[in-house]
């Protein structure tokens, strides 16, 4: 089939999910033989200019468009997802999307008693918290969690809790945590400790620093909700390394604060001080900060709170009310 699509006819989703399924077949049988001209292939099909997922969208959009089709769109995605990921750019330009991907997973899991995880995938290239804002409900929050053990893409789980990260960061302005829907799914959801390992995989990643601020803050909900150290040991110390090169690193203020945040909630419990693990680091670290000139007042006070819990729990001494708040 041409890959010159100027129009819909009704046999284009099967013509289109033939041809996909029939190169990734050949593909797998052998790699090495069709990997440059399946590449190729992928590529070119899915350039803006052949209106590949323009036409497929087209077709989501249409209300005639029976279910079952548009599960096969989804499909189609998915695989092409799989292949070629720059897509995801010309999915997010659709602001029609949102609301078709939602309504079609909430559906599918209603009519079928289960989640259609494909589609997951689908959404967790193509999501942008505004255009998924007015959307999110527990429904499809419990999707997404449900998802964590069940899909194997490393790229795909990451795309999940960065969703995740994100819805959890519009409740940043609300006092009431049980607003939270986030925060509500962890708080029972089973996959909950792999939020917690994944997100702590993206903290040690991630380049930007406005996602970085976004984590924090999710960590950070994570432990109010939770009332508890949220990290296995190893998890624990791994949590500390990064905090340690951040502090050691960063210039931002605002960054400094959040991991500082943090730092106050885990001083409150033994787990920290059960590990044992680069205490003097840190403290020495906390004390270049406390008598810093070079940081803000509100970073000096966060530190000198740190050193507080610590020096009370070294000396087995209880905290204070004051020590416990925020």
């Amino acid at each position: 089939m041409s890959t010159k699509l100027h129009h819909i006819d009704e046999n284009y989703v099967k013509e289109i999910y033939k041809e996909i399924n029939e190169h990734i077949d050949n593909y797998q049988k052998d790699f090495n033989k069709d990997s440059d001209a399946f590449d190729s292939w992928s590529k070119t099909i899915c350039q803006p200019k052949y209106k590949l997922v323009k036409n497929l969208v087209y077709l989501l959009e249409q209300e005639e468009t029976l279910f079952q089709d548009k599960q096969t769109i989804f499909s189609i995605f998915n695989q092409l997802l799989l292949i070629n990921q720059n897509i995801s750019s010309q999915l997010k330009k659709f602001d029609s999307l949102p609301k078709i991907l939602i309504e079609y997973l909430l559906k599918f899991k209603k009519d079928n008693g289960k989640n259609d995880f494909c589609t997951v995938s689908t959404l967790s290239y193509s999501f942008q918290i505004n255009g998924y804002k007015p959307y999110i409900s527990l429904e499809l929050i419990e999707i997404l969690f449900d998802a964590l053990n069940k899909v194997k893409d490393t790229n795909v789980l990451q795309n999940i809790i960065k969703m995740l990260i994100d819805i959890n960061y519009i409740y940043k302005d609300i006092k009431d945590i049980n607003s939270n829907l986030f925060l509500q799914i962890f708080d029972k959801n089973d996959n909950s400790n792999l939020v917690v390992e994944i997100t702590l995989r993206l903290l040690n990643q991630e380049k930007d620093n406005e996602f970085i601020e976004k984590i924090l803050y999710c960590i950070k909900s994570l432990m109010d909700i939770k009332k508890k150290d949220i990290f296995y040991s190893k998890d624990l110390e791994a949590f500390i390394d990064i905090t340690i090169n951040f502090l050691e690193s960063t210039e931002i203020n605002e960054l400094r604060s959040g991991f500082l945040n943090i730092l106050s909630k885990l001083t409150r419990f033994e787990e920290f001080y059960n590990i044992k693990y680069k205490t003097k680091e840190l403290v020495d670290l906390l004390e270049d900060y406390a008598n810093s000139d070079m940081v803000t007042t509100e970073v000096q006070e966060k530190s000198q709170k740190v050193l507080r819990h610590i020096n009370k729990k070294n000396n087995n001494q209880e905290l204070s009310e004051s020590d416990k708040g925020e």
